[in-house]
């Protein structure tokens, strides 16, 4: 196999993998943008396409590590389609943007509040010192970008404005650094173990709330058998400082997340790809009394990678 066949087949081979971040950076507090970015990066004049739909069910009771009943009746969900393409500018060098558009919805002892529309994007700039050829079985990346508030942040029910985590828009820029490392255990590449690591410097938005800085470390698998399947495995761990308020930290804001994130994907051709995943928690430790967390999501991908 030539070298530019073996790239071009890491490259595809690497979307089996479960994303390095898979809730790192949110557009809110529950629908990740920098987490749905793939870990392939385009060659040079090679353009990578995705579409990604999520859901969150965000309707877990948990106080510290514990899951507590709720006896609200309380329901919490949020779907996102985001929308990313990268363009390789160099054999090291690419660039990758995403867009996304949210719906939140919360359903309190009968009464609903829905909010949706255009969500954060994010830009980021990829340098590749390394990558998986035939002569290299390793992989390294590093990337530097930004969140940017395109969306709406002020949606309001009749009498008064929603709350910051069902805003479509977190209204804030922030600062985003990630790493991603890749080794491969065979000739084909066709098994990898791989590790990710991201952080997240959140600003304030105009009403002076802060979501809390994060930092998010994978450590995953992928194996891309001989036919059109690949499956691959990832364990999360997440930590997020508390939210503030005109500097003020917030109760029942942050913590620390441990998930598990299995993923099967099927290629239809050699640059053509359809991806699920799901993240499953392992445990949790939450800061202060009581938060409502994710109790499970959900993620489709439909990638195509083209170019020289």
């Amino acid at each position: 196999m030539s070298t530019n066949r073996i790239r071009l087949a890491v490259s595809v081979a690497a979307l089996a993998v479960s994303s390095p971040a898979f809730a790192s950076t949110c557009s809110c507090a529950s629908i990740p943008l920098l987490g749905t970015m793939e870990s392939a990066s385009p060659n040079e004049n090679q353009w990578f396409l995705a579409t990604t739909y999520e859901f969150h069910d965000v309707s877990e009771l948990v106080a510290g590590s514990s899951t507590i009943p709720d006896q609200t009746g309380r329901e919490r969900q949020s779907q996102a389609l985001v929308f990313e393409i990268s363009r390789g500018l160099t054999q090291k060098w690419s660039v990758s943007a995403l867009l996304s558009a949210v719906e939140h919805e919360r359903k309190i002892s009968g009464q609903t509040d829905r909010a949706s529309g255009v969500g954060d994007a994010v830009v980021m700039l990829k340098y590749s010192p390394a990558s998986i050829s035939v002569y290299s079985k390793n992989a390294l990346t590093f990337g530097v970008g930004s969140r940017l508030p395109l969306g709406e942040d002020d949606a309001s029910n009749r009498f008064t404005t929603l709350a910051e985590d069902l805003q479509p828009s977190t209204g804030a820029y922030a600062g985003l650094m990630w790493a991603y490392y890749a080794r491969a255990l065979n000739e084909s590449a066709g098994a990898q173990v791989y590790v990710s690591a991201s952080h997240t410097i959140n600003g304030d938005n105009d009403r002076d709330y802060q979501f809390g800085d994060s930092t998010s470390i994978a450590l995953g698998g992928s194996y891309q058998t001989q036919t059109p399947w690949g499956f691959g495995m990832e364990l999360l761990y997440r930590h997020a400082k508390r939210d503030e308020r005109n500097s003020v930290e917030i109760p029942n804001t942050g913590g620390n997340w441990l998930d598990i994130v299995p993923a099967v994907q099927y290629h239809a051709t050699e640059t053509l790809a359809v991806k699920a995943s799901v993240k499953i928690p392992v445990a949790r430790d939450l800061n202060d009394s009581l938060q409502f967390t994710t109790r499970y999501a959900a993620r489709l991908t439909l990638s195509y990678l083209f170019g020289e």
